[in-house]
């Protein structure tokens, strides 16, 4: 699975001209096929001074809170990977990972099921406040990587990155028009559709509504040059698919720091498609994340104005407004912030934690959801397009 140089300084001067003359990484980039592997997670040790209250499972709704009780011993992964996580758990728990021997990575949080991109490396460690985690850890490599790979992306990075325009730059709507569907990179750009190592969604997609607009973020690494950005995505819905045993990618659409949208969920962007962003409002709202680690730092200016663009565009289709508050009743979940059958008013753009369990999307991009909030009520109102009817959908929600 050796990548040559040759073959990456290729593919950046065939995107790069691709990319000049239409939106958004419409041309297919190189991708490596995707590989998913797993291991047992070893039985993890409690921290020393761990009450003994503490050394058994605390219950989802204390988990990640308080002081560090349980850390794993440093796990030799079977194979390289580039995304990594504990499968199927919903609950914080936080990884870090090397290359044999070298320095570890900081400590990352994650939560709702998903994966932590790492861009390469052979060992992880993983730690968690307030229970005990078992397991499967579930890996996916991305890259086509020996240990080789990563220098190799590093040295191609300069050359891939300047043949690419921002799609942000260069073909942003206006303030003043009606807000229209920003470039999208579709699931066929970013690997979903390939016969071998794609994404593939298991089942046809359920249809709900949209009455609000999840906010996350992915809790990748923030250093991936915007070559590398879909390969995240599918590694991303390779470890929601495979590991999860979701139907699908999680989010209706993602976004990265350069300001491309990315098509998350298959079954059309323009309609109500149920994802598996936000436990017990999964079939009443659209989730939207920014691809990065935004505890502390604040997201891209093209982020935000990708997620403006996105969602102005989204909520205006399906006939709502930014301003406001919207009434849903949560399905509930062992994730979700409201019991089965609470009905909650929130605002029309939340982030993740109003109505999960779970500090995403980030005190960083939380502390810009008003802004955000404003920007697409903004937008909407320029173009009067908040009082268009939503589209009709097929009946049958199945949140999965």
């Amino acid at each position: 699975m050796r990548l040559r140089l040759r073959h990456i300084v290729a593919a950046a001067a065939v995107a790069g001209c691709g990319y000049v003359t239409a939106p958004a990484l419409s041309s297919q980039p190189y991708l490596p096929e995707a590989v998913d592997f797993e291991q047992g997670l070893p039985a993890v040790i409690a921290v020393d001074g761990t009450p003994l209250a503490r050394k058994s499972d605390a219950g989802h709704r204390h988990a990640g809170e308080g002081a560090v009780s349980f850390r794993s011993t440093v796990i030799t992964a079977p194979e390289r990977f580039d995304l990594a996580g504990l499968a199927g758990e919903l609950r914080p728990l936080e990884l870090r990972a090397r290359d044999h021997g070298g320095e570890w990575s900081r400590w990352v949080e994650t939560a709702n099921g998903d994966p932590v991109y790492f861009g390469g490396a052979d060992e992880l460690q993983l730690r968690a406040r307030g229970w005990r985690p078992s397991g499967t850890v579930h890996y996916v490599n991305v890259s086509g990587t020996t240990s080789e790979l990563g220098g190799l992306l590093t040295s191609a990075r300069e050359t891939i990155n300047s043949a690419f325009i921002s799609a942000s730059e260069a073909l942003a709507p206006s303030a003043q028009a009606v807000p229209v569907r920003p470039p999208i990179v579709n699931r066929s750009t970013w690997g979903a559709s390939r016969s071998g190592g794609g994404c593939k969604p298991r089942t046809s997609p359920s249809f709900g509504k949209v009455k609000a607009a999840a906010v996350h973020h992915t809790v990748t690494s923030n250093k991936y040059s915007e070559a590398e950005a879909p390969a995240i995505v599918l590694g991303i819905c390779r470890f929601h698919r495979n590991g999860n045993g979701w139907n699908d990618i999680g989010y209706n659409a993602l976004v990265d720091r350069f300001g491309n949208v990315y098509a998350g969920r298959a079954g059309g962007l323009k309609r109500a498609v149920v994802g598996a962003h936000a436990q017990g409002f999964n079939a009443q709202t659209t989730g939207a994340a920014v691809i990065g680690t935004h505890t502390a730092l604040p997201i891209t200016p093209e982020s935000k104005r990708a997620m403006v663009d996105y969602l102005a565009w989204k909520l205006a289709v399906h006939g709502r407004g930014a301003r406001g508050r919207a009434t849903m009743t949560s399905a509930g979940g062992s994730a979700s912030r409201y019991e089965a059958g609470r009905r909650v008013r929130t605002k029309k753009v939340i982030g993740h934690g109003s109505v999960g369990l779970t500090e995403c999307p980030g005190h960083a991009l939380g502390n810009e959801i008003r802004a955000i909030r404003r920007q697409i009520h903004e937008r909407i109102e320029a173009g009067g397009a908040a009082s268009a009817p939503p589209p009709s959908e097929p009946g049958g929600v199945a949140p999965k």
